[in-house]
């Protein structure tokens, strides 16, 4: 017998997680909150032509290549079904939930989650004009996850649910009313599953101050300001580009740059340009944090200006809000390079020690407590908290599936 299997057996909730990408696909599988199984499907070239493969992850953390390969991604639906039945994670005694499909996508409809529906295409196809390199993915997924799973409910979450609360000061455009009504435009903001977790978290652990900010530092970065638990700011807008320099992104630019590279262009590609080929890619010909604090330490100068912009543009958008709120009285670092960069987090709070900020150098997660405060004598309390978006969307669309019952 399947030992995951037999752990599951008692298992109200199951859930399938899905991650569609230009020309890949991931499927994690959750019993609960925790992920027992994961599937990646990913292009490579094979003698010239693209194929597709598959590794498996198991819940020990075990890897395994298929010995076998597609010509088209569109099988990964079919294939991932066929492979989670033949391990014993879902059959006819215990099926399938909810198949939950992550929606980074602006809009009045898209900051709810939503059970799909004929309503929910028609407003995907809405929003392929602001989100041209998420949306067509997105629509692709839902689309095979209904053909292939029928009868289990497939569920978008909003990517900004948790952001889009009466608490926001900071959620419209200075634009004129009937262009805002026309593409209903705002500052949905992004990173919402990890601000949803965090708010949660912080209060889990008692670590819930008045004023905090929390940094979500990852392959893409944003900021957001909470005051009494609740966002008051946040640093991404209408879609994830504004705000932050992150891996692959310019952050916020003079928006005449965007007018003329959409001119030049093509709009779709300029989009694709300032999400896919900026950042700290196009500054320091790496995305990876790791390269770049190595290069800046050996004396590359490309290496240096990237990790200095982007410690000043993190340090900035806090002293903005700071000044916003009237002063804060912590800061929270989440996600893989704010959980686990101690060069990013010295200094970041080297930048913010008038604040009241002072860090130490030498602290670690430590799991037991599931946090770690890295203030030094006398500072503000400085929180590395790990995230866990997954378990936020869990929580949420299970509640929403209690709800139509």
């Amino acid at each position: 017998m399947n030992p995951i299997r037999s752990k599951m057996e008692n298992i109200t909730k199951i859930f399938l997680v899905l991650n569609s990408g230009s020309s890949s696909e991931k499927f994690s599988l959750y019993e609960g909150e925790d992920e027992v199984c994961s599937l990646y499907f990913e292009g490579i070239e094979e003698n010239g032509k693209k194929k597709f493969i598959c590794t498996i992850t198991r819940a020990d953390g075990s890897e395994e290549k298929l010995n076998k390969s597609w010509d088209t991604l569109d099988v990964a639906f079919a294939e991932a079904k066929a492979i989670f039945e033949k391990e014993g994670f879902i059959n006819a005694a215990h099926p399938l939930d909810g198949i939950l499909v992550r929606v980074v996508a602006a809009g009045e409809y898209f900051s709810k989650h939503h059970i799909v529906d004929d309503e929910t295409f028609k407003e995907l196809e809405k929003v392929q004009v602001t989100n041209p390199l998420h949306v067509p993915g997105t629509l692709r997924g839902i689309k095979n996850a209904k053909a292939t799973f029928e009868n289990v409910p497939v569920i978008v979450m909003s990517d900004s649910e948790a952001l889009t609360r009466d608490s926001r000061k900071d959620t419209k455009y200075a634009l004129p009313k009937e262009l805002v009504e026309e593409f209903d435009l705002g500052r949905w903001g992004a990173h919402g599953a990890s601000y949803g977790f965090m708010m949660d978290r912080l209060k889990e652990l008692d670590l819930l101050e008045k004023k905090m900010i929390v940094c979500h530092l990852g392959s893409g970065c944003s900021v957001t300001a909470l005051e009494d638990g609740m966002p008051a700011y946040t640093s991404m807008g209408e879609t994830p580009l504004e705000g932050l320099m992150s891996s692959t992104r310019t952050g916020s630019i003079d928006p005449t740059i965007g007018a003329l590279l959409g001119e030049k262009l093509g709009a779709a590609e300029a989009i694709k340009v300032m999400n896919k080929q900026s950042g700290l890619q196009a500054l320091a010909g790496s995305n990876d944090m790791r390269e770049i604090i190595a290069g800046a330490e050996e004396g590359n100068p490309d290496a240096a200006e990237a990790y200095n912009m982007f410690v000043d543009g993190v340090a900035g958008k806090i002293g903005e809000f700071a000044a916003k709120m009237g002063g804060i009285d912590a800061i929270v670092f989440t996600a893989t390079i704010g959980e686990r960069s101690i060069p990013i987090r010295s200094s970041v709070i080297a930048k913010l020690e008038f604040m009241g900020f002072k860090i130490k150098n030498d602290v670690k997660l430590d799991k037991s407590k599931g946090f770690a405060n890295a203030a030094d004598e006398g500072s503000k309390p400085i929180y590395i908290v790990p995230t866990n978006e997954a378990a936020y969307m869990i929580k949420a669309a299970g509640q929403l599936l209690d709800s139509t019952k």
